[in-house]
């Protein structure tokens, strides 16, 4: 058997912070895409050009962009940067050490830099006059997401989080913390998401029910509420005083004194990231125009005077995006979805030629089931489904089924066909813990959800015969909340009666459960974060478990599935764990490393295996599947922007 790279299915942006500035007197758009690595776009709003796509090396994450004096700062993978004319990008170094996630950052009056942290939850600063870094500690004690903050008269205020949401108030001098009540109405909320100053005025979005609370800082009462406002950001205010942001999928203006909340014509769909101002724009020469920067890297320009609106398109490159999810449909098709950007990737199994579409959000999991693909998008635990049949349509196929949300759950990762029903098997919201069993019948469009089938833990891989359904479960619950189970769990569910039959630990202190299939003979095979086991349905015991080789690869903060799947093919068992694509042949009792640098598996059902390399779909047969004048030859890819 030979292993060949297919190419990268997938391309696309997504950008979730912008900065807006003037350089050599004329005006700018400061947007970072998330790849590996981030890319740093420099772009003319006036003439819609793009000027400079330079890398941020060593990040592939970015949500926090500002723009100060001494430069445009932009947060990473634990790392800051640092955007100028003259000196290009620079990389300034590690914050904070152990703190790998950065979110939003903030400027001061004096143009420090400031930010917040992922997993510790902590605060860092940063002066740019010394080229030091200041470690303020925990923001909130337990939480794990200093999430957002701005800075104001010698203090920084920052909204913390997950478990549940904080407002504290820090000295920056002294580094004192204070906590600023909350409305008591936000007792059983998760995260204050999103923070602005402007007028005196703190705008405060808290997550999930997306409510934006307004406190006046100079009277110190909460004045305000506003239901369905998306992020991630409030605008400065315009010269009457008014700010603008998203609400009920339209920009929305609010005039601070007046308390006045008005709808503009400008439709948003999705949050907008970051506002500016621009001056000297056609669309409102006599005045500023509010601007903003899309996901995909377009943006927008509204001049609040005339409220009217134009769209932009400077056609920014897209980055190889992560594969995330791979399901086969048994014939001839491969599909895939992409980590962060999303997107759609179609594989022809024999061929190898792909094709691949925006506009999907991020896939955990899919399946094909009577001839449909069911698709779980994270945030909000978005079930849609694609009719292949039809043209890849975006907004209309893949169409939204339902949502779990409701059930405070977020990402769906586990999939499996039980009769005419869909499985789904999914890991709670920021926070929470106690993972869903969600069972879905198309033809009748009935939504079962069971919740805390498996207590404290996560649902993250199915398998199913003879009507019975196996759940594997993982300690790890939604991101910012401690696992609270002390070992995963399998389950043995009986979907008719909606009850367990049996709940028991496979692999004693395994953190996981992450992936199940049966073998030709009824037996179950799962993977835990270090052992590959057997288990026998009928006695409910573990009958072989067998050590997995040693890696390099550093195992996750937290484990949910990390890549792993297990397939049945040809009598052996095909597996992915550890970044390793592994076999074992029961009849050998033999487990072999065949390839390195392996995640996510799937089976054609002809011999061939299909595995992620990155963003790379590789294949790996018997040389004779392989033809000549395949439409894909190795390393290329054929994609569909829309």
């Amino acid at each position: 058997m030979s292993a060949q790279a297919l190419g990268e299915p997938l391309d696309g942006l997504a950008i979730w912070a912008s900065a807006f500035d003037v350089e050599e007197g004329e005006p700018r758009i400061y947007a970072v895409s998330t790849g590996n690595p981030c890319m740093l776009h420099v772009i003319d709003p006036i003439r819609c050009e793009a000027l400079h796509a330079l890398p941020l090396e060593g990040s592939d994450h970015s949500w926090g962009v500002v723009s100060a004096p001494s430069g445009v700062y932009i947060g990473g993978s634990g790392v800051l940067y640092r955007y100028t004319p003259e000196r290009g990008v620079e990389h300034l170094g590690e914050m904070i050490a152990g703190e790998y996630y950065t979110w939003r950052l903030a400027v001061d009056e004096a143009g420090r830099i400031y930010g917040g942290c992922y997993p510790g939850g902590k605060v860092f600063g940063y002066d740019p006059a010394t080229g030091r870094f200041r470690d303020y500690g925990v923001v909130a004690a337990g939480e794990q997401y200093a999430r957002c903050m701005q800075a104001r008269g010698g203090k920084l205020y920052v909204g913390a989080g997950t478990i549940a949401p904080h407002l504290v108030v820090l000295d920056i001098e002294s580094g004192a913390k204070t906590e600023l009540p909350l409305p008591p109405e936000c007792a059983e909320e998760q995260l204050v998401y999103d923070l602005d100053i402007a007028l005196d005025r703190l705008f405060v979005r808290i997550t999930p029910s997306s409510v934006c609370y307004v406190y006046d800082l100079e009277t110190r009462e909460w004045t305000d509420r506003f239901e369905g406002a998306a992020g991630l950001s409030v605008s400065s205010p315009d010269a009457r005083g008014a700010v603008y942001f998203v609400k009920d999928d339209a920009l929305h203006r609010y005039e601070v004194r007046t308390r006045r909340l008005s709808r503009t014509s400008l439709p948003m769909a999705e949050p907008a990231g970051d506002y500016g101002w621009l001056s000297g724009h056609p669309l409102q020469p006599e005045g500023p125009c509010l601007l903003g920067v899309g996901r995909d890297g377009s943006y927008w320009v509204y001049a609040p005077e005339r409220d009217v609106y134009r769209l932009y398109d400077p056609q920014l490159p897209g980055l190889p995006v992560r594969l995330q999810a791979l399901a086969p449909d048994g014939r001839g098709t491969l599909y895939g979805g992409g980590y962060f950007a999303g997107g759609l990737a179609v594989c022809d199994t024999r061929s190898g030629a792909l094709t691949g579409y925006r506009g999907l959000g991020q896939a955990e999991g899919m399946l094909c089931h009577d001839g449909l693909l069911y698709i779980g998008v994270y945030p909000k635990a978005l079930i849609h489904v694609f009719d292949p049949a039809r043209p890849f349509v975006r907004g209309d196929n893949p169409r939204l089924l339902f949502t779990l949300q409701g059930a405070e759950q977020d990402r769906p990762f586990a999939f499996a066909s039980c009769g005419e029903e869909v499985a789904i098997g999914t890991v709670p919201a920021y926070g929470r813990h106690g993972g869903a069993l969600a069972l879905y019948a198309p033809g009748e469009e009935r939504l079962r959800v069971h919740r805390h089938v498996l207590p404290g833990q996560s649902v993250v891989a199915l398998a199913v015969r003879e009507g019975l359904i196996y759940a594997g479960g993982s300690i790890w619950g939604g991101l910012g909340a401690a696992p609270v189970a002390a070992e995963a769990e399998l389950l043995i569910w009986d979907p008719t009666g909606a009850r367990a039959l049996w709940r028991g630990v496979p692999i004693p202190g395994a953190a996981a459960v992450a992936a199940l299939a049966f073998d030709a003979s009824g037996a179950l095979w799962g993977l835990t974060p270090e052992r590959l086991f057997c288990f026998d349905p009928a006695t409910r015991r573990v009958t072989q478990s067998l050590p997995l080789p040693e890696t390099n690869q550093p195992q996750p903060a937290h484990f949910w599935r990390a890549g792993s799947e297990l397939v049945w093919q040809g009598g052996v068992l095909y597996a992915t764990a550890r970044g390793l694509l592994l076999r074992y042949d029961p009849r050998e009792a033999r487990l072999e490393v065949l390839e390195e640098d392996a995640r996510l598996l799937a089976a054609d059902g002809a011999g061939a295996l299909f595995y992620a390399r990155g963003a790379t779909l590789m294949r790996y047969a018997p040389s004779h599947l392989f033809t000549s004048g395949d439409p894909a030859a190795p390393g290329s890819s054929c994609r569909q922007p829309e």
